[in-house]
This record gives C-alpha cells, structure tokens and sequence, in this order.
C-alpha cells in the first residue's frame, strides 16, 4: 500500500458519508489491484528472478518476519479477541497477505538494506502462493468460496502483474512509469480503501466494540515486533540498515490488497479489519522515519 495519508483519510470520509459509489467502486477493485501490483513490480530489474539461490536467503528472513512472526501474531490475537465471523476471516486474510508496497519507497529513504528488502519483499509474495492456500485451508474450511473468483484472482493477482511488469522492463518502459508510480498507486488505493468504507459505512458508524479489539490488535503486534527487534539489533550489533530491513517486512503488510480480496472474494464486512490495520501503516512509516533521523 502507498496511499498518503490525506488520501487515506479522504477516501474514508467520502466512502462513510457518500457511500452511493460503492458498488461501482467494488466493480474496479480488482483491476486496481492489479494494476498497482504491476507498478510496484517494475522497481526489480531485469533479471532479477533468473537466479533464485541468490534471492533465497533474504526469501526466507521476508517469510519469517511477514508470516511466521507478524501473521502468527495476528492469528494468535484473533482467536482471543475476534467472534464476529466475518471480522475472523479478516483477520485470516491479513495475516496471509505478504508486504506492503511501501517497504520498497521507504526503504529507500530509510537507507536499508536494499538487497534484503528486495529479495524479502519478493519472497513474502511467493510465499503467498502456498501460504493463502494453507491458511484458507486451516481457519476458512467450513466457509463457502467461490473458487472461480480464486482463479479468476490469481490470474489478475500474480500472473498478469508478473507478465506485464517483465515486458515493461525488457522494453524500457519501466523508467517512465516509474516516475508517475507514486500517482497510480495512490489512485488505485484510494479506490480500494473508499469501497472498503463505503461498503461498510453503516457498520463502521454504529461503532461495534469489535472494531476497539481490532485496533489493539493492530497496534500491539507492530510495537511489540518492534521493541523486540531493536532490542535484538541492539545486543547482536546488527548493521542499522539490516534491523531497518527486518522492520519493514516485519510490521508492513499489503493492507490494500487484504481488503481488496475481501470484498471481491467474499463481502464488504471482511474488509474492515484490512481498513483498521492500514492506519499503522502511516503511524509506523512516521515512527520509523523519527527512528532513521536519530
């Protein structure tokens, strides 16, 4: 996700008070998602997936702080949190999705560690390919799916991203989209998150006491992967830019794309806690670049 802030907020306040657009909006999720994934694929260069030895070893720490560590601490408080079924899958979706595209800007302004957000940004949307499935299996066996719309996802999702990102950069068209990649994402985003709001604006204003549990939740399990990690980084004496790196995929996840399965996949209600959870993204990009300066 690479939404600003007053985007984010706009789009909200437009989907809870002007929720007319909200079938339309759902309509042109998907292809936004898309598109947007397709953006953020052309920062890898050429090449760049030819030899996956040398990407494995960042692939896994990006699955190990992406999922094993954040997802397990997302499904973890969900159990003793969550009973709103709808609320639960949510939550199952989040802890699936791998990072959020805006470890890959800011990891630049951060100056992390370049080769390891990569390879870990990469590996976290690999693994999603075998870790949906499985979660899906785990905590979503007795919910219906539609799994034409699976199909029809992971065509439009992974595909279709990958195909039209390679031959963009085989033709050298990636530097001139690279330049407005700020702009589509954002626009892409702003659609997703207003149909996320729009879709749910009479549940979001009557205020269920869920929605407080879902918000804990989500601050919890970011400022507790972070102490930790600075705290390790600390004692071991890891380089600033590898701990900045770890932070990253550690407490990012693609938000935007949570809530954009959900409403396609399943229904409006599913997407709220991807809208909840997207509010850290700002706070904890804000955080870390206080973190960088001092």
């Amino acid at each position: 996700m690479r939404l600003s802030p007053l985007l984010y907020i706009l789009a909200i306040a437009i989907g809870l008070y002007l929720p007319q657009g909200a079938r339309w909006a759902a309509f042109l999720v998907l292809p936004a998602l898309t598109i947007a994934l397709t953006a953020a694929l052309l920062r890898f260069p050429g090449g760049f997936f030819k030899n996956p030895r040398t990407l494995l070893p960042g692939a896994l720490w990006g699955n190990l702080m992406n999922y094993l560590i954040l997802g397990n601490l997302i499904i973890l408080g969900g159990v003793f949190l969550i009973r709103h079924e709808n609320f639960w899958i949510g939550l199952v979706l989040i802890a699936a999705v791998p990072s959020a595209l805006a470890v890959l800007p800011l990891s630049e302004k951060l100056c992390s560690d370049q080769k390891l957000t990569l390879t870990g940004f990469a590996g976290t949307y690999l693994g999603a390919l075998l870790l949906i499935p499985l979660l899906g299996a785990a905590f979503l066996k007795y919910i219906p799916v539609h799994y034409e719309k699976l199909i029809i996802m992971a065509v439009a999702l992974i595909l279709l991203p990958l195909l039209l990102s390679r031959v963009a950069v085989d033709h050298n068209w990636d530097e001139k989209i690279h330049r407005r990649e700020g702009a589509i994402s954002d626009a892409c985003f702003f659609i997703i998150f207003y149909a996320a709001a729009a879709g749910n604006a009479r549940l979001i204003r009557q205020g269920p006491s869920e929605l407080i549990f879902i918000l804990v939740l989500a601050f919890a399990s970011i400022v507790l992967i972070s102490v930790v990690l600075l705290l390790i980084g600390r004692f071991f004496k890891l380089p600033r830019s590898t701990v900045s790196s770890l932070l990253l995929l550690g407490t990012m996840k693609n938000y935007g794309l949570a809530a954009g399965i959900s409403i396609y996949v399943f229904n409006n209600e599913v997407a709220v806690p991807a809208l909840i959870f997207s509010i850290f993204i700002f706070l904890n990009s804000l955080w870390l670049r206080f973190w960088f300066r001092r």
